[in-house]
């Protein structure tokens, strides 16, 4: 029987890095008797997260689903030991979505392991609000709130952010013992590297050489993240080239934070849920709410403001830009 292993996220943790490398390097993982899951979805590019496998339709509602054919076509590889990565499943909250799948992919796989990795909640809401900035379509729908740091704590962002409701249904269907956390910081990750760490995992022998990665999709700064914030909810889209072209020319700025303050106000929320989920799947034997506590990288004040100059910058270029069109 084979083996199946599902690296379901959470989103923001490298999971792009990972998975433009998994299909980059899909065969020497397969010469190391892993085989990365891709499907082409009908165009001549393969979508490393194969989002298409998932319905974001009612995401606004906080409810997403897994397409029947993605446990289809899981079942017709015939490899010992198959890999799929995708951040959607992070978001799924119902879990006869995952009790489904189980039943579809058990008699096919005699082992399913999930892996998840988790950054500290303020860290998380930081850097996923931001990736609303840019544009993609199911952050813009599933997060709220003003052009500041934090999303509004509505029922989607608590939803996600608490790991214990959120993640630990996979231990339900799948089993706890099936089900590995692991800890988003370059300070625990195997040689300080996100694919180093997930190649760790899956016990697939390699050297430095092996692993030569960028990060993918990093956060942008205040200026891209105002400005990509209102460009998207005027309707414009990532991809139209007035939005590229814009925060092409807008360059760089300090990166958008909070204060420290307001860092441990948010993170305290989700505390207890950390907790619980410690204790149940015994993710850090170091910290009893799972995440080291230093805010460290957050300044007395915030740094998610205009500025007279950071304004002026921003409505010249949008008007320079504009004007050429």
């Amino acid at each position: 029987m084979r083996e199946l292993t599902l690296h379901i996220g959470a989103h923001k943790t490298g999971t792009s890095t990972i998975q433009n490398w998994m299909y980059n390097h899909r065969h020497f993982l397969k010469k190391n008797g892993v085989t990365p899951f891709f499907i082409e979805n009908g165009k001549n590019t393969v979508q490393v997260n194969q989002t298409y496998y998932f319905n974001h339709s009612k995401i606004k509602q906080g409810i997403v689903t897994i397409d029947p054919n993605l446990a289809v076509n899981l079942k017709k590889c015939n490899d010992k030991h198959v890999v799929m990565s995708s951040e959607c499943f992070s978001w799924i909250h119902d879990s006869d979505e995952l009790v489904k799948l189980k039943a579809a992919l058990q008699p096919h796989f005699s082992s399913i392991k999930i892996l998840i990795y988790i950054r500290r909640q303020d860290r998380q809401a930081l850097s996923h609000y931001q990736q609303r900035a840019k544009s993609w379509e199911a952050e813009g729908l599933y997060f709220s709130g003003d052009n500041k740091s934090f999303p509004t704590l509505d029922n989607n962002a608590q939803s996600y952010l608490d790991y214990y409701n959120h993640f630990a249904m996979w231990g339900d269907v799948f089993g706890d013992d099936s089900v590995t956390f692991k800890v988003f910081d370059r300070a625990l990750l195997k040689n300080n590297c996100a694919v180093s760490d997930f190649l760790d995992f899956l016990a697939v022998p390699f050297t430095k050489k092996n692993v030569n990665v960028k990060d993918a999709n990093t956060s942008l700064g205040l200026l891209n993240v105002k400005v990509a914030h209102i460009l998207r909810d005027m309707g414009i889209k990532r991809h139209d080239p007035v939005f590229q072209e814009i925060i092409k020319e807008l360059g760089e700025s300090h990166v958008m934070l909070p204060s420290r303050q307001e860092a441990v106000n948010f993170y305290s929320k989700f505390k207890d849920s950390n907790i619980a989920l410690n204790r149940r799947f015994n993710i850090s034997d170091e910290n009893e709410d799972i995440f080291a506590n230093d805010f460290s990288v957050y300044q007395e004040n915030s740094s998610d403001e205009w500025t007279e100059e950071l304004a002026n910058h921003a409505i010249t270029t949008i008007l320079k830009v504009l004007l050429k069109k």
